[in-house]
């Protein structure tokens, strides 16, 4: 009986390592990531009643702030399913704010995605509905997550007092 098994062991041995002589070779490792973009990104503003001016990227997309979340201790709160609704606005090398809007106020800060831009402290977001530049639809809106608003150039979110 020890022979048999030991029979059995041999062959079984021998069968699986035909498997890994038979599989094709492992693909090779994937090169270096390269950053999403190596221009710089801008800040802007642009105006539409009844919200008055509100910051936008250079492309005039809408960027938005969650309630709640300014200063180091919103910086993860949007993470998971919020992410696919409400992408972070990533930060390239060069973070630039135009005119009407403060400079130092402008920071790249470490998001649950990577590198986010914020502006007066506040992670800025875009919002997935908005379509084309200069759609708001993000404004006010109420979800899981809290409460998110359009920016003013001062840094303040453009909350329901329009």
């Amino acid at each position: 009986m020890l022979h048999r098994t030991i029979l059995l062991a041999g062959a079984m041995l021998a069968l699986s390592s035909c498997d890994t002589m038979l599989a094709p070779p492992a693909p090779p490792p994937p090169g270096p990531i390269e950053p999403a973009t190596t221009s710089p990104l801008t800040l802007s503003t642009a105006t539409k009643a009844p919200f008055g001016t509100y910051v936008t990227d250079g492309a005039g997309r809408a960027v938005y702030v969650l309630e709640g979340t300014r200063g180091m201790s919103g910086i993860n709160a949007c993470s998971g399913m919020c992410i696919n609704m409400w992408p972070p606005v990533p930060a390239p090398p060069l973070p630039t704010g135009g005119s009407g809007l403060s400079p130092p106020a402008l920071r790249t800060i470490s998001g649950f995605m990577g590198a986010q831009i914020s502006y007066s402290g506040w992670p800025l977001y875009y919002y997935s509905h908005d379509m084309a530049p200069g759609d708001t639809t993000g404004q006010g809106v109420h979800d899981q997550w809290g409460t998110w608003y359009l920016i003013r150039p001062s840094g303040e979110p453009i909350t329901p007092h329009y």
